[in-house]
C-alpha cells in the first residue's frame, strides 16, 4: 500500500489525550476515551477553564443608562 492511499485521517499522526496522554481515540479526538471526554466537560463546567479578565456584570459602557433616561 503505499501512502497516496491511505486517507488524511490515516496520515495524520494522533495526539495525546489532554487529560491522561494516551494516543487519542479517532472517534473522541482530541481525547482517549468517554471517560476522559467526561473529565473535561465537569472541569468547564465547574469553571477549572475560565478565560481570565473582568466579570462581565462589572462592565460600565453607560449604554443602558442612556436608555432609560
Amino acid at each position: 500500500m503505499n501512502a497516496g492511499s491511505s486517507t488524511p485521517a490515516e496520515r495524520k499522526t494522533t495526539g495525546r489525550c489532554p487529560v491522561c496522554g494516551k494516543p487519542s481515540a479517532p472517534d473522541r479526538r482530541p481525547f482517549c476515551g468517554k471517560r476522559c471526554v467526561d473529565i473535561d466537560l465537569g472541569r468547564w463546567l465547574k469553571g477549572a477553564y475560565a478565560v481570565p479578565g473582568e466579570p462581565a456584570g462589572n462592565i460600565d459602557d453607560g449604554s443602558i443608562d442612556d436608555e432609560r433616561d
